[in-house]
């Protein structure tokens, strides 16, 4: 047979795979017989079948029947037929020479006009078969097409007989089948990448259609400027070519007109990259994003040309023009259908806002898609949280004019429902009065739905804090027929009572697991008790080991058991602080520490301070067990040395103490000490007053101290919320000996309130009292003295404190208060930088007087604190509301301190 070329030859030859795939001809070719009725009679039979001869020693007859019908079902998909056994047998002889001569195959072709014949035979031996088909071409008999298949038994018969008709069409209807369908053309885009855009596969019967479908598909990649199709007859079918010319590629990508972004930011929002095939759409693309980028800066005038050269046929160079015009900020937030709420009131509500004074900083008054949306569902939320539940909130308009934007809310707001009455159904595990306790949504007037979740969530809780982990708490609403009310009906399933299986630590590379455990408030056997995990999260962030802490409940195979893993990440502990300041006792002082804060891991503390001044000297070495024997007993030791000049004075003291602590009740713990220092006074003034000359005889300080502390502070350095408690009593001498005789009582309470906008209210107040026991016997240095950084800023340190009127020197008093009031708000948040303002007040009172708050010492000023790399950080700035006429008006104060 001649080949024929339709557009451009393509000379692909015939592959085995034609034929492992011509067992599916025939159900494709029913499909399309289905799909496209005309090409049932478009596709004509051409040959004639004939019953398959049998052989076989068993019952012929009753073989012959099922593979007469099995030859016709596998005729079936395909419309064709074959010639019943009872007309063949009267053309050929079946007990004759098989397959037929010529001359009766001459004679089936003019019985029945068809160009080919097909016959074959069956062979059954045991349980396998065999068939054996001749494809006889009627112009030229000589040269038969063979095919043979072999079957494991009868019941092969139907589908090994559907594989042979398959290749006998693919034979005698190959006109009408592609034999191979490849891309050609393509230099860069992978021939695989092509051809998965083509439906259309080699053995499928051959459909223009299908095919343009095809070409469109391949167009629709974006990478080609042509595509077209090629078709060339063989005498194994159809050899369809899709040739393609491939787009330039991007050599260079360019932006003009940038000003208000730069080139990176614009090149990522048009996400095209050089060496890259020239593609429209996305180049659309990408000036659309671009576009977008602007919009979302406030830029809605800008537009984006994309401009493309081509210097040569491989290659493309792209051009985004850009005129961005000038920013166009929101004018007017307005609000329709609002009865209920003011429109001042719903601006408060969302984010959006308009341009003021700030907008150059803060981009206050650029419209943002993203934000709008959120808007919408701000105010749904704060309908809802009103009573208004049907509440209807319209996607906002947003108009354009001149050189302002005018966005608009439409709100339909619906009846407004009160809260009815609030009940309770499932499971209880206390009266539901109890239960009531727990909720404040009771005590709203209208329906309020984010306090019913925060009601839910604190029954949670409360079944969680009592072994019910897993309880199912959901309120149902129902609106009461008559008024508008709603009441609320809470259903409960506590579920089984849940147990702790295991406790597992990990992430500890250093701390060890008996220090992380003692800090837990859970246990294995233990009930589960939600309240229990807050408080052992709370316990081991305060350690202040771990960069993080999560402990993570987690199922366990027996439902009425969990695991708890407690997660920690670890960080450094050693810690360094250095600290600066001056002040006319001290001119320039620095201060450092060193510390191990888990010494080995331990949880132990071991660190040694220094304060060097050009007057002072001072060294401790300090060990702390906070946990003894792994038991709630803490204990501790100094070593100390202090030295310092005083105008009037040296003093130079040495010595040591013993410390423990112990937790009482609740937060409360309790502490003591026990200290011995030897203390000389030299250098001291011939007119030094007498309470610096009678301490000269004041060597040795033998006193034991006892206190009590609570602290619920959320964070030891930048809280925001609770509050420090303490109570200390000193007792010197006595029956511990030594020189100095005296009872001194301290205490103060600070406490800090979150405010609106994450700002911090802090308030301090402080009272001491010190008591001579054996007139004589207090030391000048034991007496209070207040000023400085950690008292009443304002004040250089000590100099808010009485002076000898006879000598002049400062000599403290026997009782003192101050008071700091703290509005400490954020800066730079993200760099951990706050501002505070602060009022400090405060006294000590000289020995001959009573308290009293008829004159006192204050100062005023501002403070930035930032939790920099190098620790918490302090700059002070204090102004002396009250100066005497030998005091600063202003103090510097300046102290930073951090870890390694």
């Amino acid at each position: 047979m001649s080949h024929s070329r339709k557009v451009i030859a393509s000379s692909d030859p015939f592959t085995k795979q034609k034929h492992k795939q011509a067992s599916l001809l025939l159900v494709f070719l029913a499909s399309l017989c289905l799909l496209f009725p005309g090409l049932a009679t478009a596709i004509e039979q051409n040959t004639t079948y004939l019953p398959l001869k049998i052989n076989s020693p068993a019952d012929q007859q009753t073989i012959a029947d099922q593979t007469d019908s099995a030859l016709a079902n596998a005729l079936f998909p395909t419309s064709f037929t074959m010639m019943s056994r009872e007309e063949a047998e009267k053309l050929v002889s079946y007990a004759g020479v098989w397959p037929p001569e010529a001359k009766s195959l001459q004679k089936i072709a003019a019985t029945t006009g068809l160009d080919y014949v097909a016959v074959g035979s069956l062979t059954v031996i045991g349980e396998q078969i065999s068939i054996d088909y001749k494809v006889f071409d009627l112009l030229s008999p000589g040269s038969p097409k063979y095919y043979y298949r072999h079957g494991e038994s009868m019941e092969n018969l139907g589908g090994t007989l559907s594989e042979v008709i398959g290749e006998v069409i693919s034979y005698t209807e190959r006109d009408f089948i592609i034999a191979t369908i490849t891309p050609s053309g393509n230099k860069r885009i992978d021939s695989g990448a092509i051809s998965r855009q083509i439906k259309t596969k080699s053995g499928d019967f051959y459909n223009p259609t299908t095919l343009r479908e095809d070409l469109k598909a391949i167009f629709k990649m974006g990478y080609f400027e042509d595509v077209r199709i090629e078709v060339e007859e063989s005498e194994a079918g159809k050899i369809v070519t899709f040739e393609v010319t491939e787009k330039p590629i991007i050599r260079s990508i360019e932006y003009s007109g940038l000003d208000a972004l730069t080139e990176i930011e614009v090149s990522e929002a048009a996400n095209i990259g050089i060496n890259t095939i020239l593609n429209s759409n996305k180049i659309n693309n990408g000036a659309d994003a671009i576009k977008a980028l602007y919009k979302s800066k406030g830029y809605y005038n800008t537009s984006v040309t994309a401009q493309i050269s081509y210097p040569d046929d491989e290659h493309a160079e792209l051009r985004y023009v850009i005129v961005e015009g000038d920013k166009i900020y929101i004018k007017e937030i307005n609000f329709i259908g609002n009865k209920s709420f003011d429109d001042d009131d719903l601006e408060d509500v969302i984010e959006s806002g308009t341009k003021n004074w700030l907008s150059w900083l803060t981009e206050t008054g650029l419209m943002k898609q993203q934000m709008l949306a959120q808007d919408v569902a701000r105010l749904g939320s704060f309908y809802n949280n009103q009573g208004f539940l049907e509440v209807k909130i319209g996607n906002p308009t947003v108009t354009q004019e001149d050189d302002w934007l005018y966005i608009t809310f439409t709100i339909e707001e619906g009846p407004r429902y009160r809260v009815g009455t609030v009940s309770f159904t499932g499971d209880l595990i206390v009266d539901q009065q109890e239960l009531r306790s727990l909720l404040t949504i009771q005590n709203e007037e209208f329906i309020n739905r984010q306090i019913l979740r925060e009601d839910i969530l604190k029954l949670t809780d409360f079944y969680s804090e009592q072994g019910f982990a897993f309880a199912d708490i959901r309120p149902k609403t129902n609106r009461s027929a008559t008024g508008a009310r709603v009441d609320v009906v809470i259903d409960i399933k506590k579920g089984d009572l849940v147990y702790i299986q295991r406790v597992a630590i990990k992430g500890n590379s250093r701390t060890r697991d008996n220090v992380i455990r003692r800090e837990l408030k859970i246990a294995e056997g233990g009930v589960f008790d939600s309240k229990a995990i807050r408080i052992s999260t709370q316990r081991l962030q305060r350690l202040d080991f771990f960069e993080e802490v999560n402990i993570v409940p987690e199922p366990a195979l027996d439902p009425s058991k969990m695991n708890v893993t407690v997660n920690v990440k670890e960080k450094s502990t050693g810690q360094f602080s250095i600290g600066a300041g001056y002040s006319s006792v001290d001119s320039l002082m620095l201060m450092g520490e060193i510390s191990e804060n888990n010494f080995l891991g331990r949880g132990d503390r071991l660190s040694l301070a220094a304060n060097i001044s050009g007057n002072s000297n001072r060294y401790n070495l300090s060990y702390t067990n906070p946990h003894l024997r792994d038991s709630d007993l803490s204990v501790g030791a100094d070593i100390f040395n202090w030295f310092r000049e005083y105008d009037d004075y040296d003093k130079d003291s040495r010595g040591g103490a013993l410390r423990f602590g112990y937790p009482l009740f609740e937060r409360w713990r309790g502490y003591g000490s026990y200290s011995y220092t030897d203390t000389t006074l030299s250098n001291v003034s011939e007119f030094a007053s007498q309470i610096i000359v009678d301490s000269m005889d004041i060597n040795v300080t033998s006193a034991v101290k006892f206190g009590l502390i609570r602290d619920t502070r959320d964070r030891i350095n930048g809280a925001s919320r609770g509050s420090e408690n303490s109570i200390t009593v000193k007792y010197a001498g006595g029956p511990f000996g030594g020189d100095a005789e005296f009872t001194k009582l301290e205490a103060f309470t600070s406490w800090y309130f979150p405010m609106p906008w994450t700002t911090v209210f802090h308030f301090k107040a402080a009272a001491g009292q010190i008591w001579e026991n054996e007139t004589g016997k207090l030391p000048v240095y034991e007496r209070f003295y207040l000023g400085g950084i950690n008292t009443i800023r304002g004040y250089e340190y000590g100099k808010a404190s009485p002076i000898d009127p006879e000598t002049g020197d400062r000599i403290g008093g026997d009782k003192m208060w101050y008071t700091n009031l703290e509005y400490i708000f954020p800066l730079l948040p993200e760099a951990g930088v706050q501002g505070v303002i602060f009022l400090d007040a405060g006294k000590v009172v000289a020995d001959d007087e009573d308290w009293n708050l008829d004159s006192y010492n204050k100062g005023t000023g501002i403070e930035f604190r930032w939790l920099s790399p190098m620790g918490p950080l302090r700059l002070v700035w204090g102004y002396n509301l009250d100066p005497e006429p030998d005091e600063d008006t202003t103090v510097w104060d300046f102290s930073i301190g951090g870890s390694f």
